[in-house]
This record gives C-alpha cells, structure tokens and sequence, in this order.
C-alpha cells in the first residue's frame, strides 16, 4: 500500500482497499466462466459446434482476462505530480496546468483528483469500481476493448443458454444422453440453465449500455467526466430557473 506524505495513495486496482463491485464482479465471472464450460459445454451434443463453441469462448476470454489485468494494472496518474511542488515543468507550457489542493502542485487541465485513489488522474474519464482503479489517458483505450470483448463473450454466452434451455424443455431425455449428468434431475439442470442465463443476461445488459454509453461518448467528443459536469449544469439551471418562476420572475408589470 503506498504512502504519500502520511496519506494512502493507490497505484492501481490490485492495491488494498478492494471495491465491493470489484470483488463482486469476481464472483460473477467466476460463475459465469464455470457454467459455461462445466454445464453448456458439456449440454451441446453437436461435436463441430462444441469445438467451435469452446475456441471462439476461450479466445474472448483470453482477451477478457488480459484486458482487465492490464487496464487494473496500469497507473493512469498525472506524472507531473512526481515533479517537484508547485513547480512547472520546463516541457508544458504554463497555461496548461492548474494547482491541485489536494497534490500541492500543478497538473495538466485535463486531469482530475480522484479521492478514491487519492491523487490527480491525466485526462481522466472516471473511476471503475469494478476495476477498482481510475481509468484515464493511458488506459482508457484498453478498458473500452476490455468492456467490448466482455460484452461480446457474456451475450455468446446468454445466447448459447438460450438454445440449450430451449433444447431442454422440448427434450425431456436430452439430459440423459449426455453422460456427465445422468445422475442429476431434470428439474435441477433446468434450475441450473434458468439461473445462468438470468446471470449472464445481467451482466450482458450492464456491459452492452456501457459500451454503447462510450460509443455515444466518442461520437460527442466527451468524457465521461465531461457528461457529468453537463448533465449537472443542466440540472443547476432547470433549478433556477423553477426557483425564478416560483418566485415571480415570468411576472409582467
């Protein structure tokens, strides 16, 4: 845990605290991951579409867990904050750089202090619980792919529930041709598809309005930070204005 003038500062998502969202996502995940491959795989009697199914799922989920180490890894903090106090750096012009009460010293317009991880982000989008870290000008490409690939693997996933749950309820002996569960009831791999696919149908939802929330971002020009300060401002003034027609502001005279 590193410790920065008596105060903690985190240097990435793996650092302590842990984000409850992060430890959640964790488990989500996990259950997803060992569904699919300990009851959806083994469901599909189809030996081409298995194979295909286990390659094309094992790949995105490659991309995912190397996307998400990454992107908690890396360390989106403004690096003039390791320059000396106050002091402008020689390379960025003087107009380019605010002070931040909290760093005591100057950084660059763009950046933000994140209070969760205690220091000021470079062009900073906005902090991830579920990443438990902030996510900024050096990582924020690789949390959009990573949130792409995610939501790409959960809806191949969701899908594939689908077809199998369907399979199921329209074959009441399909489950006994696949040998690795003919000890278990109908009714219990029924439970256990239903509950997979409400799962990944969650996180499917949550993951695809984020990446189209992003996609609306790009094609603004925005920030997530920057739809934040809007959508206040928007309200500030929708406020005002009520309190100055409350007020007798639209009065004539």
């Amino acid at each position: 845990m590193p410790i920065v003038n008596g105060e903690f500062r985190r240097k990435n998502g793996f650092e302590a605290p842990f984000d409850q969202l992060q430890i959640l996502s964790y488990f989500l995940f996990g259950f997803m991951i060992s569904s699919f491959y300990a009851l959806l795989v083994p469901l599909t009697e189809e030996t081409p579409v298995r194979a295909a199914l286990i390659a094309l799922y094992s790949l995105l989920l490659l991309g995912l867990v190397v996307g998400a180490v990454v992107s908690s890894a890396m360390d989106p903090v403004d690096t003039t904050i390791y320059s000396s106090l106050q002091a402008t750096p020689r390379e960025v012009p003087s107009g380019e750089l605010l002070y931040c009460c909290y760093c005591k010293c100057k950084v660059h317009k763009r950046s933000k202090h994140c209070r969760v991880c205690n220091k000021c982000v470079g062009h900073f989008d906005h902090h991830c619980k579920w990443l438990n870290n902030c996510v900024g000008g050096v990582n924020y490409r690789v949390f959009f792919a990573t949130i792409s690939v995610a939501s790409l693997l959960t809806g191949l996933q969701l899908a594939w529930n689908a077809v199998l749950l369907k399979r199921q309820l329209g074959d009441d002996d399909m489950y006994l041709r696949v040998a690795h569960f003919r000890d278990h009831s109908r009714q219990g791999m029924l439970a256990y598809l239903v509950i997979s696919m409400v799962v990944a149908a969650g996180v499917f939802t949550l993951l695809i309005h984020l990446v189209g929330f992003h996609v609306f971002l790009y094609t603004k020009g925005m920030s997530t930070y920057d739809y934040i300060l809007k959508q206040r401002a928007k309200k500030a003034a929708k406020k005002e204005e009520e309190e100055r027609k409350a007020n007798g502001g639209g009065g004539g005279g």
